[in-house]
């Protein structure tokens, strides 16, 4: 969806940025935005100026911040993925979930776009699957926490064979 207006990663990240500020009311401020996306206020108003400009936020000079029906519709698909994966980085990866968050922005907008696409689609794949985790996946988790591969993996060479 976010094809259509030819958002940059910059743009899809602020457009997130709003969504997870938004207040009970439904609005945020500049500041606010600024500060969870940890850069200075011009930084963050020039990519809501271009937000507004492309019609999915609504922003005045000083004033509230909302998200447009459009600019909403992309942000839930956003929020959508990046949860998706940080899912899979706390529940497959075992990262602690506060290390997480940052992390997957990095992966969700920083990666080359290829590489995030196939990572998110796996990440989506491994959480959604009504099949059990794999085998190797409990063997991971074992291996994380013990620092070695243990003896009754079935997949170990044993000696002699």
């Amino acid at each position: 969806m976010s094809v259509e207006y030819n958002l940059t990663k910059a743009e899809r990240k602020y457009l997130l940025m709003v969504f997870l500020t938004l207040n009970s009311m439904g609005w945020t401020r500049l500041k606010k935005i600024a500060d969870y996306a940890g850069v200075k206020m011009p930084s963050a108003k020039q990519a809501l100026d271009s937000l507004a400009e492309k019609g999915l936020i609504y922003y005045e000079k000083r004033g509230a911040i909302t998200l447009t029906d459009e600019g909403k519709k992309i942000a839930i698909i956003e929020n959508k993925n990046i949860r998706a994966v940080q899912k899979f980085l706390v529940e497959i990866l075992g990262i602690d979930p506060e290390k997480a968050w940052d992390s997957c922005l990095k992966i969700y907008f920083d990666m080359d776009e290829e590489a995030a696409s196939k990572f998110l689609l796996f990440a989506k794949f491994m959480n959604e699957c009504p099949q059990e985790k794999p085998f190797f996946i409990k063997h991971f988790k074992e291996y994380l926490s013990k620092g070695k591969i243990t003896d009754n993996c079935p997949f170990l060479n044993k000696e002699g064979e």
